[in-house]
């Protein structure tokens, strides 16, 4: 019996590592930066509110995980979601964005607090 349970919990287990993994991985690679971007919302939405943001500083190693949404503009009732724009997300006062470049072979990486703008990188998505 206890071997039974023990093959139920690891099914259970790889089931939920599986599905974790079906999830599309973006990753734009700047000079300074890798940044890879999972959006955990099912095939098909417009619009996401379910985003993690992994970053790393290719010159000191340092890493920053984040969560956040997609951003787009509207429609012309202002209200419907049209063109995919990007990436948004925050750490207290500090806003991240991954902007999609319009071409899908690049993006721009760029971080803002307040109305200043502390880092633009221009990076190719991988």
């Amino acid at each position: 019996m206890k071997t039974l349970a023990s093959i139920v919990t690891l099914f259970l287990l790889s089931t939920v590592l599986l599905a974790a993994d079906a999830f599309p991985k973006h990753i734009l690679e700047t000079e300074n930066h890798m940044v890879e971007i999972t959006v955990r919302c099912p095939e098909g939405n417009v619009t996401c509110e379910r985003v993690s943001y992994k970053g790393i500083n290719k010159k000191n190693g340092a890493t920053l995980e984040l969560r956040g949404e997609t951003m787009h503009t509207t429609c012309g009732d202002g209200v419907t979601p049209c063109r995919f724009l990007g990436y948004r997300f925050r750490k207290g006062k500090t806003h991240y964005f991954v902007w999609e470049d319009g071409d899908g072979e690049k993006g721009t990486l760029e971080v803002r607090t307040d109305r200043q703008v502390l880092l633009t990188e221009r990076g190719t998505w991988k």
